[in-house]
């Protein structure tokens, strides 16, 4: 409501020809250099660098399904109404969530990386969890390590990889207790995930 009374304002002073022309055009060039100021800027998180994040994140997941094809052989890939991919082979389920894939710097160059978790259910126990590190090279993302067990990838962030992990074991009923709970923190040197301080 206060821009579009300031915007009303603001053209009323420019369009109005009984304010003087040195005001009229004050305002104007106030108006234009505005423009000029806003459409050069780049925040980092416009169109471009969405689409960017959108075609990495559809590799991860076509890597991740492969990954998951090679396990389960002539598994149904099925998506729920939410985006969760589902792959399922008698009693055994893969399940791919799209939305936690992470996104970001791991090794030393500057393309983008990426963290997916596979969650794999069979019968009535806990899910088993593997944790793929895909590095980008040139452009092409491959899975460089993997990973399981109980932790959670939070988020990358100074090419140090964030991770959630319990001091309880998962099936304790303390398992999500937060108290239990501590972040660990890790860096990708030659190839191999390094816990640091």
């Amino acid at each position: 409501m206060i821009i579009y009374t300031f915007a009303n304002r603001f053209f009323y002073i420019v369009l109005n020809p009984s304010f003087n022309l040195p005001m009229r055009t004050y305002h104007l060039l106030l108006l234009l250099t505005g423009l000029l100021l806003g459409c050069s800027q780049n925040s980092g998180s416009g169109p471009a660098y969405k689409s960017s994040e959108q075609k990495i994140r559809k590799q991860v997941i076509d890597i991740a399904g492969n990954y998951v094809n090679k396990k389960l052989k002539d598994a149904n890939k099925t998506m729920t109404n939410d985006g969760l991919i589902i792959f399922s082979a008698g009693d055994k389920k893969c399940l791919i969530d799209p939305s936690n894939v992470i996104i970001g710097e791991i090794d030393e160059d500057s393309h983008k990386d990426a963290i997916v978790t596979i969650f794999t259910f069979q019968g009535q126990g806990l899910p088993f969890k593997e944790h793929l590190i895909l590095i980008n090279k040139n452009g092409k993302l491959s899975i460089s390590k993997e990973l399981d067990g109980e932790m959670k990838f939070l988020s990358i962030s100074n090419r140090t990889i964030f991770i959630e992990t319990s001091k309880v074991a998962p099936d304790s009923p303390f398992a999500d207790c937060q108290i239990c709970k501590e972040i660990t923190k890790y860096k990708f040197i030659a190839g191999d995930t390094v816990r640091i301080k």
